[in-house]
C-alpha cells in the first residue's frame, strides 16, 4: 500500500451529514486537472469582500441567495455577462472555490458523481445527487469487495422506505366489522 492509496481511519457518526465524492475512470484512475475553463464553483462562505463593480456585486448577491453553501454551475446564472464579470472579480478576492475539470490519457473517460448523505437512526438517507440510471449497470469495476459484512452494508438502500403501520389500520377495520 503506497502513501497515495492509504486512507486514514474514520468513524461515521449518527446524525451527521457527509458528501460522497465518487470519481471513476476508464484509464488508470489518475485524473489530472485539464486546461479547460472551470464552470462549477462554490461560495467560500468564510471570505467576505465588497466587490467593486455593480455586475460583480449583482453576481455575488445572486450566488449568496441561490447557492449559499452548495456548488453551482455558471449556466445557472441568468445573465451571462454578470456571470463573467462576477466570477473573475470574486475569484480574485477568493470569494469562490473552483471545481476543476479532470482528464485522463487521450481516449479515456473520467466521470464524477457527488451526493449528500444524512446518517439517521433509521438508516442513511441520500438528500442530493442525481440517480445514475442505466449507467449503474454499465459500469464494472476490476476490483471486488470480499468482506461479507461490508457487502451487506453496501447492499442497503441509501433511502430506506418508511414502514407503514398497517396493524393500526387493520385493527380499526376489525372494530368496524364487529360493530356491524
Amino acid at each position: 500500500e503506497t502513501d497515495e492509496q492509504k486512507v486514514d481511519e474514520f468513524e461515521f457518526e449518527m446524525n451527521d451529514v457527509y458528501c460522497i465524492d465518487v470519481v471513476m475512470s476508464t484509464g488508470e484512475g489518475k485524473g489530472k486537472e485539464a486546461e479547460l475553463r472551470h464552470t462549477v464553483y462554490k461560495r467560500n462562505v468564510e471570505a467576505n469582500y465588497i466587490l467593486k463593480t455593480a455586475k460583480a456585486r449583482q453576481f455575488i448577491s445572486e450566488v449568496n441567495k441561490r447557492f449559499p453553501a452548495l456548488p453551482f454551475s455558471l449556466r445557472a446564472i441568468e445573465d451571462e455577462q454578470v456571470a463573467r464579470v462576477g466570477v473573475s472579480e470574486a475569484k480574485r478576492h477568493e470569494l469562490l472555490e473552483e471545481y476543476p475539470v479532470l482528464k485522463e490519457k487521450e481516449g479515456q473517460t473520467v466521470a464524477q458523481f457527488k451526493y449528500t448523505v444524512l446518517l439517521l437512526p433509521r438508516g442513511p438517507k441520500r438528500i442530493t445527487g442525481l440517480p445514475l440510471g442505466s449507467l449503474e449497470t454499465q459500469v464494472k469495476s476490476s476490483l471486488e469487495v470480499k468482506d461479507e459484512e461490508m457487502k451487506k452494508v453496501l447492499a442497503t438502500s441509501t433511502n430506506p422506505k418508511k414502514v407503514k403501520k398497517k396493524k393500526a389500520a387493520q385493527d380499526g377495520d376489525k372494530d368496524e366489522k364487529e360493530d356491524s
